[in-house]
């Protein structure tokens, strides 16, 4: 005849194999793709551009030489996340237009309606715009142009409309220096609008002033978008 174990034997090996399954269970459903881990959205945007001279490559803003912008040039885009979350590129260019780049257009600007309610895409780490190579190109109107990266781990519900965010748009104005670029950023949890990037800004007292508008752009896009960065550079024009 068979021995049978303890009952509270039994009922530890129980629990064990329940801690076990429930351990297995967990630790699948953790790295899941599309689990979002704590923690904020963190990431970075990267901004080329190109002179309109053929054979010449496209450099980061920031690196000597890359600016001013000229009309013909292009730029291309790059957002860098440590999650994946939905990406969303807006360009506020020198004329005063705001273009929807991605989602709205992945290869060439077919969409430049900004009321235009954005397509739902994947949640991506690495979003590339344009998504082909290329770029997209600067127009003849010299003035500052300002690019924006808006990230969030939910899909922008339709209730929510980013061409009423972006009003009142930024006041056209010409570069006071052609080198000049700055980029400003907000994560969730920040106190604060922070300066990531400012090169030959000028007094810091003048910089600040000329920061106000798009501060208040960032503060109010902060409110729907868990990452906001904000790049402003100079276009030369013709």
């Amino acid at each position: 005849m068979k021995s049978e174990r303890p009952p509270r034997l039994r009922f530890g090996l129980v629990c064990l194999g329940a801690l076990i399954v429930g351990g297995i269970a967990l630790a699948l459903w953790w790295h899941a793709p599309g689990k979002s881990k704590a923690g904020p959205l963190e990431g970075k945007l990267i901004v080329f551009v190109r002179p309109p001279q053929q054979g010449v490559q496209s450099v980061p803003i920031e690196e000597q030489g890359a600016l001013p912008a000229r009309a013909g040039g292009i730029m291309s885009l790059q957002a860098q996340l440590e999650q994946p979350a939905f990406v969303y590129f807006v360009w506020l260019d020198a004329e005063g237009q705001a273009l929807p780049l991605y989602p709205w257009n992945t290869t060439s600007l077919e969409v430049k309606d900004i009321h235009q309610p954005p397509p739902v895409r994947i949640a991506a780490k690495i979003v590339d715009s344009p998504l082909l190579g290329g770029g997209w190109k600067f127009g003849t109107q010299a003035g500052k142009e300002t690019v924006l990266l808006l990230a969030r781990r939910t899909a922008l519900p339709e209730s929510i409309k980013l061409a009423e965010l972006l009003q009142p748009l930024l006041p056209t104005m010409p570069g006071e220096r052609p080198d000049e670029v700055v980029m400003l950023g907000w994560d969730a949890g920040a106190k604060s609008v922070t300066t990531i990037l400012a090169k030959n800004r000028g007094e810091e007292s003048e910089a600040k002033v000329a920061n106000e508008d798009l501060v208040a752009l960032v503060k109010r896009l902060a409110e729907h978008f868990e990452l906001v960065r904000a790049v402003r550079f100079v276009n030369a024009g013709e």
